[in-house]
Parts: structure tokens; C-alpha cells; sequence
């Protein structure tokens, strides 16, 4: 198993930095695939990586994993926590990782020098739990396709709704997190 350090210079290039959830979330990850007896230099098909924050961690996930959100092993909770589930789809294991350890780097110190002098045991809490996938939460292409009868826009994957008989997309049935304008001519 390679060390944390290893990936250090790939998350500055994709991170633009590193900072302390790059650290934490290399970390956190190695240790995930560590417990799962998964291999970070394999193709990782069966990973499943749930994620409580859209931070720093997440792109340290990325670096150490492959996982992506495009090809549907990458879900995000956002709870504003460092944690993180990973599933292997193989063999059913998942084990959730979060930061416990409350004290921070004093300003301008040796973040690296500062985070190797820390055990695993003394940052983080590692949990053995279940996870189900739920219809189309699966890798692999879309289980379904419908367009919702009020904007006419395709849903995939079982994210309609029906509401008053209609199957309409979340936007349409609990209001959009956007504000619409006006449609712009292309």
C-alpha cells in the first residue's frame, strides 16, 4: 500500500494546492481502501465513495481513488462533515471514515510535517456500515428515462416524481434551485 505522501505533488497539480483536506482526505481514502483490501494502483469499477462535504477531501478522493461522479461512483451528501463512505460493490463491505481529531495546524506551519507527526487512530473514526443502492443509483448507464409532463425535460435514473398523477422532474414538482429568467435563442 503506498504511503500518503506518494500523493502528494498529483493533488497539488489537480487541487491547485495542498492544504489540510488534501492530507486528510489521501489519508482518509488509503484508509478506506486499506480496510476494503483494495488495491489504489488497480482500476477501482466496484468503488462506491460517499461523500459529506464538497471540500478539499473530494478532490483528494479523486487523486487517491479514479472515482468519479460522471461515471456514478462518486455520491455526495453534504453534511459539512470530513467523512466519507466507501462501498465495495464486489463484497458488499463499507466502512465510513470521519475526522474526530479537533486540533488544526497553528498558521504558516509544515502542514505535511504537522499531519505525519498523527496516527490514523488519533484523527479519524472508522465505522463498519451497510449501504444500499437504491434504483438507479447504480454505476453503469441509466435504468430509466422519462420526461416530466410539465418542462418536457428527460429524468433519469428514477429522480421523477408524480405528483397529482403528472410524472414531473423534482424542479418542476418541489420548485428549482434556480430562478428562471427568460429561454435565451441559440
Amino acid at each position: 500500500m503506498p504511503d500518503w505522501r506518494d500523493y502528494l505533488d498529483k493533488a497539488a497539480t489537480y487541487h491547485g494546492h495542498i492544504c489540510g483536506g488534501q492530507i486528510l482526505g489521501i489519508r482518509m481514502a488509503l484508509l478506506g481502501l486499506r480496510l476494503l483490501s483494495l488495491d489504489p494502483q488497480a482500476e477501482l469499477r466496484d468503488l462506491v465513495v460517499y461523500l459529506e462535504s464538497d471540500r478539499c477531501v473530494a478532490d483528494a478522493v479523486y487523486v487517491v481513488t479514479g472515482v468519479t461522479i460522471g461515471r456514478r461512483r462518486v455520491k455526495l451528501f453534504n453534511y459539512g462533515k470530513t467523512a466519507m463512505s466507501l462501498l465495495d460493490l464486489k463484497s458488499g463491505q463499507a466502512y465510513r471514515i470521519s475526522v474526530v481529531d479537533q486540533d488544526r495546524p497553528p498558521k504558516n506551519a509544515d502542514l505535511v510535517a504537522y499531519w505525519l507527526a498523527k496516527k490514523d487512530e488519533d484523527i479519524f473514526r472508522v465505522q463498519k456500515v451497510a449501504l444500499t443502492i437504491g434504483p438507479g443509483e447504480e454505476p453503469g448507464p441509466p435504468t430509466r428515462a422519462v420526461a416530466c409532463q410539465n418542462c418536457g425535460e428527460m429524468v433519469l435514473d428514477h429522480r421523477d416524481v408524480t405528483k397529482n398523477g403528472q410524472t414531473l422532474c423534482r424542479a418542476c414538482a418541489d420548485g428549482p434551485y434556480y430562478q428562471f429568467l427568460i429561454d435565451v435563442k441559440i
